[in-house]
């Protein structure tokens, strides 16, 4: 009890002063960052899947390309050999300059359910990826709208049925695209980026907040894309077919997440950190076109993790309550610890546990 006293003392601001009041600052910082892994991160942790209880209505899928010819020879076999779901494949060749149409005339003679559109550039059109989709979406035969990208291979033969499953309960369904593990630092960072984004959208969209998606691994109704009019409300943003089309359509009653292994698709990471840093830079132009409250929820949680890691250093420094600030970090170590454990396990991404403070550190450092 005394103990407990001694503790609740340092919180003292009229005894203790600015030492009290960052004391204070520094347990606020801590429970907002936990409050997000205890009650948003680990809901990924206990989701049950869905299991096969309904055959799935007939589903689009559409794929815009634009100069991915190699891309194309070697994902389409795995796309076109999806099992236990009746589906077409529509790949709109978006102003390539390489062999993409060769590869699309071979295949659409070798499938009856594979069609092609393309795009072609001129002195006042470029193309576009909103464009190649557009198009896509108005050659679909069916209403449910499955989107991979050119670069992304399927998990499995069943990746479509989940999909499609999928949609039969709900109209948007946000799957999950990792990038396949290779050797090296950098293939570490971007499949770690990855997995944080990948939990904050999958954990939002599963506590009511939906709020983004990836093109790699996305299904809706084609009722919603003709509803908002296309991508018309963000047609001058070069990128956002994916996630800021479901940050205007999704809400908490119409959207899912598929998390079944056999439903994730996989992409090969980028060699260079300059090409990562374009690719990811023009990804994050799109967030400042989030919803208020999106944006307020995405900035809190790093700025938490911010003020948190700060004002840890800077009480450590000036030697105030050092068994109490210790000790708050090493909950907030063990708690982040294991969620962060668990939800990288249900993500396939475990190797990259022992690797998290490291590459934490250089996300860090990379965002400031």
């Amino acid at each position: 009890m005394e103990r407990l006293l001694t503790y609740w003392e340092l919180f003292n601001v009229s005894s203790n002063g600015l030492n009290a009041i960052l004391l204070w600052a520094y347990v606020a910082s801590v429970l907002v960052f936990l409050f997000y892994h205890i009650f948003l991160f680990s809901r990924l942790i206990f989701h049950k899947t869905t299991e096969k209880k309904v055959d799935p209505d007939p589903v689009s899928v559409i794929i815009a390309s634009r100069d991915d010819a190699h891309m194309l020879r070697e994902h389409l076999p795995l796309v076109m050999t999806q099992k236990e779901v009746e589906y077409e494949v529509i790949v709109v060749d978006d102003c390539s300059l390489d062999d993409t149409i060769d590869v699309l005339r071979e295949y659409s003679l070798k499938y009856s359910n594979f069609k092609t559109s393309k795009l072609v550039e001129s002195r006042d059109f470029e193309g576009g990826k909103k464009f190649a989709v557009t198009m896509g979406i108005k050659a679909a035969k069916y209403q449910n709208l499955v989107f991979i990208d050119a670069d992304c291979y399927p998990n499995s033969d069943f990746w479509l049925r989940n999909m499609a499953e999928n949609l039969m309960y709900k109209k948007v369904v946000l799957g999950y695209g990792p990038f396949k593990r290779e050797p090296g630092f950098l293939n570490k960072l971007i499949r770690f980026d990855t997995y944080k984004i990948a939990t904050q959208y999958l954990s939002f969209a599963l506590s009511g907040i939906p709020y983004m998606g990836v093109g790699r691994n996305l299904a809706y109704h084609s009722y919603l894309y003709f509803d908002a009019k296309g991508f018309t409300s963000h047609i001058n943003v070069v990128s956002g077919d994916d996630d800021l089309f479901v940050n205007e359509v999704s809400n908490s009653r119409n959207t899912g997440i598929a998390l079944s292994p056999e439903s994730f698709t996989y992409s090969v990471a980028k060699k260079s950190y300059a090409k990562w840093e374009f690719q990811k830079r023009r990804h994050l132009t799109t967030a400042t076109k989030y919803k208020w409250y999106h944006k307020g929820l995405l900035l809190l949680y790093p700025i938490s993790q911010y003020l948190m890691n700060v004002l840890f250093i800077t009480l450590l420094i000036m030697g105030f309550g050092m068994e109490a600030v210790l000790g708050i970090y090493g909950v907030k170590i063990l708690i982040q610890g294991l969620i962060q454990f668990f939800t990288m396990r249900r993500l396939h991404v475990l190797d990259l546990f022992v690797w998290s403070w490291l590459l934490e550190l250089g996300l860090s450092l990379i965002h400031i």
